[in-house]
């Protein structure tokens, strides 16, 4: 770089040198044209080299003497003499400050290469100082485009943030209102204290909590007061509808068990299978709490018939049936005779006696009754049967014992069952009877 400076300082003294001694060129040489003896160059070429390359061009101005450029020249020489000692001075400093032979080189420093020059990204970080006049028809195209797409990502970000928020009331408002309302129909058509209950629980601030609490309310009245009315009823439909209304009533347990001994009494007072199993059906299903489920199915076993026999055969066993118990409501002693075997096996605790002796233990149980007469009436068309070994026939009949007092008064009493065993000849030869209740007469 020093050199060149040098060298540079050297040509320019030559030319300024050459100039005095040689007489000025009357043609430009830039552009061609005429100029003057005492200018370098015509005056158009020297306003452009002013203006537009900042150059200090000397003008041809008339004014100045040869002596005041000789002088100016003169000092243009002696300033690059001086410029030049000064730098062959700074030369032979860094010669000097060279490193000896001996020592050993330092290791060259690598070359860095230079980051590539993206000169599309120094464009766009240029601000655009140029007005709309300036510019060109497809620049001002792409600042259209750029707007307008700015404008639609806009446009598109706050369609979606009103969607977002449309949204978000939606769930808020709109379907938390419809979700109210449809669980407040769901309370109102199932109309129990639990269903409001789980409504209150799911909108403790909705539009119709204090309507609920009210409807709970009533319904706990209405509850207690149906429960106060059951304790002394006998309708079993009473109870069905209950236990149906309140299913998680604190007086279920209670409702079920009364509810099952009511049951349970319609069931001995029909004495039939059907009753029997329609008890047993509602204890399977809860409906009743099956105090007595064991004696029902017992029951049912015993009514239930399972091996038919011929039509004449069933004729002849309700025949025996019928005239035996017509002479043991009359007393007839005849009557037992004709339809008793001349040996009973049993007759309910007792065991192997002659047909004479049991008809005495009836009699004597019929005068124990303490009662002016005593029916028993069997209920025939329920009667069951079942055909066992040696053409002996087993039955069971319900049958139902109606005291009559000396006052004339009633008494019914249901749920009997009879248990009958007859020969081929329908004679009957065991006789015992299951009671409705322990204490039976």
């Amino acid at each position: 770089m020093c050199l060149f400076k040098s060298f540079y300082i050297f040509v320019e003294t030559i030319y300024l040198t050459k100039k005095q001694l040689a007489p000025m060129s009357t043609i430009c040489p830039l552009c061609g044209k005429n100029k003057t003896d005492e200018s370098l160059f015509c005056p158009e070429c020297a306003v452009k080299l002013n203006s537009e390359y900042e150059l200090n061009v000397p003008s041809s101005d008339k004014s100045q003497t040869n002596s005041a450029e000789k002088n100016e020249q003169d000092e243009h020489v002696e300033q690059l003499e001086q410029d030049a000692e000064t730098t062959d001075k700074i030369i032979q400093e860094e010669i000097d400050e060279e490193p000896e032979e001996h020592e050993e080189p330092k290791e060259p420093v690598k070359p860095v290469a230079a980051p590539l020059f993206d000169k599309k990204a120094w464009e766009k970080q240029k601000p655009d100082k140029r007005t709309d006049s300036e510019k060109t028809y497809y620049e001002i195209e792409k600042e259209k485009k750029t707007n307008k797409v700015r404008f639609s990502i806009i446009t598109i970000f706050l369609l979606v943030l009103a969607i977002v928020a449309g949204l978000y009331i939606y769930n808020k408002e709109v379907k938390s209102g419809n979700l109210e309302r449809s669980n407040w129909e769901v309370a109102q058509r199932e109309n129990t204290v639990d269903s409001y209950l789980t409504y209150m629980e799911e909108h403790p601030q909705g539009s119709y909590v204090d309507e609920a609490y009210a409807r709970m309310l009533s319904l706990k009245n209405e509850e207690t007061e149906m429960w106060q009315n059951l304790m002394t009823s006998e309708n079993t439909i009473e109870f069905a509808d209950f236990i149906e209304r309140y299913p998680q009533s604190p007086y279920g347990r209670k409702v079920k068990s009364r509810y099952d001994s009511l049951m349970w009494q319609s069931a001995i007072k029909e004495n039939s299978k059907e009753s029997y199993l329609d008890y047993i059906d509602r204890s399977s299903r809860q409906e009743i709490s099956g105090d007595y489920i064991g004696n029902a199915e017992k029951r049912f076993e015993m009514l239930n018939q399972t091996t038919p026999i011929e039509e004449v055969d069933l004729m002849l066993i309700r025949e025996s049936v019928n005239g035996f118990f017509v002479g043991l409501s009359n007393l007839s002693h005849a009557a037992l005779s004709e339809y008793l075997a001349p040996m009973v096996v049993r007759f309910n605790n007792l065991v192997n006696m002659p047909s004479e002796q049991m008809i005495g233990q009836l009699l004597l149980l019929a005068a124990k009754a303490d009662a002016k007469s005593l029916r028993y009436e069997p209920e025939i068309t329920k009667l069951q049967y079942e055909q066992v070994g040696s053409g002996a026939y087993q039955v069971n009949v319900p049958l139902q014992k109606i005291f009559e007092d000396g006052n004339g008064s009633t008494n019914q009493i249901k749920g009997y069952i009879i248990h009958l065993k007859m020969d081929p000849n329908f004679k009957i030869y065991s006789f015992y009877e299951t009671k409705p209740f322990p204490d039976a007469p």
